[in-house]
C-alpha cells in the first residue's frame, strides 16, 4: 500500500513522505528511510516501488525540497539554508511511526535503517553516523561524499547546504559534516554501514579521478572499516551513477539478514 502524508515540522514547516507498507503488512516490520539525490524527490523511488511492496518491510519516502533539492540533509548555517538534518532525524522519524498502527513496525533503532542514493547517500551516512542512537544501519548507494572536499562543479559548493552567512561553501563547514569527521567522531552503538557503487561512475567535469564517487566510496569503505563498532560491506555493481546500480545494491541490502 503507498500512502501520501504530510504535517508540519517546528524547524523547518511542512514536510511530506510517502509512505509503503505491505499489502499483508503482517507485523513487526522494519522500517527503512529513504533519501532522494540531489535534484530529485520521493518520487524518484519509482523504479524500485514494486521491489520494496513486495519485501516485508515499512518504507518512509520523505521529499527534500530545500536548497533548490540540495540541502544534503544536513542543518544549513546559511541564511537561506534549513535544519534539514533536525527536522528528519528528531521530527520526520517521530512523526512517521507515531502514525503506524500498534505493532506493525518493530520497536529500536536495530529495526530501523536509512538509505539514500547520490546525495541521499551522503544523507544515510550523516544520519548512521550522526545519530547511531536512531538508526541500526546505512546504506549509502554512490554517496556524494567527498574527501577531504566536493569538486569544483558539485552541487554541494552551489546551493547553501554547507554554506555559512552570506556565503553559499564554506570548506570548514562542509570538512565538519563530511566523512571524514563523522567516523572520528563516531563512537557506537554498533552501527551496519553498507557502501555501493558502480564501476562506471565518472567524475565532475575537469575533476581528478580520484574524486570520482567510486574511489571516494572505497575510501569511505576502508576507513569506516578501522573505526570501533562499525561493520561495512562494501560492494561494486555493474553500471554508472543511476538506477542500474541503486535498485540491485538497494535490494541486496534490504535482504541482508539483520
Amino acid at each position: 500500500m503507498l500512502e501520501q502524508r504530510s504535517f508540519v515540522s517546528p524547524v523547518i514547516g511542512p514536510l511530506t513522505y510517502t509512505l509503503l507498507t505491505p499489502e499483508r503488512a503482517d507485523g513487526p516490520l522494519p522500517i527503512v528511510y529513504l533519501l532522494h539525490g540531489r535534484g530529485d524527490s520521493a518520487a524518484s523511488w519509482a523504479p524500485v516501488i514494486d521491489d520494496l511492496l513486495a519485501l516485508p518491510l515499512i518504507a518512509v519516502l520523505p521529499d527534500a525540497p530545500w536548497s533548490d533539492r540540495a540541502g544534503y540533509y544536513v542543518d544549513s548555517a546559511h541564511r537561506d539554508g534549513r535544519p534539514v538534518e533536525t527536522a528528519f532525524t528528531r521530527d520526520l522519524v517521530a512523526h512517521a511511526e507515531a502514525q503506524l498502527p500498534d505493532g506493525i513496525a518493530v520497536a529500536g533503532r536495530a529495526s530501523r535503517a536509512v538509505a539514500g542514493y547520490s546525495m541521499g547517500g551522503f544523507g544515510a551516512l550523516r544520519f548512521g553516523l550522526a545519530h547511531p542512537e536512531l538508526f541500526g544501519r546505512a546504506v549509502a548507494l554512490s554517496p556524494a561524499a567527498y574527501d577531504p572536499e566536493p569538486p569544483a562543479g558539485s552541487s554541494a559548493r552551489e546551493q547553501g547546504a554547507f554554506g555559512v552567512g552570506d556565503a553559499l561553501y564554506e570548506a570548514d563547514r562542509y570538512r565538519a559534516l563530511g566523512p571524514r569527521a563523522m567516523l572520528d567522531a563516531f563512537h557506537g552503538p554498533p552501527l551496519d554501514l553498507v557502501l555501493a557503487a558502480g564501476d562506471a561512475e565518472q567524475p565532475h567535469p575537469g575533476a581528478p579521478a580520484a574524486l570520482a564517487i567510486g574511489p571516494q566510496t572505497a575510501a569511505i569503505a576502508r576507513r569506516a572499516s578501522a573505526t570501533p563498532a562499525i561493520t561495512v560491506e562494501s560492494r561494486t555493481y555493474s553500471g554508472p551513477h543511476d538506477f542500474t546500480v541503486w535498485r540491485p545494491a538497494l535490494l541486496d541490502a534490504l535482504r541482508r539478514p539483520t
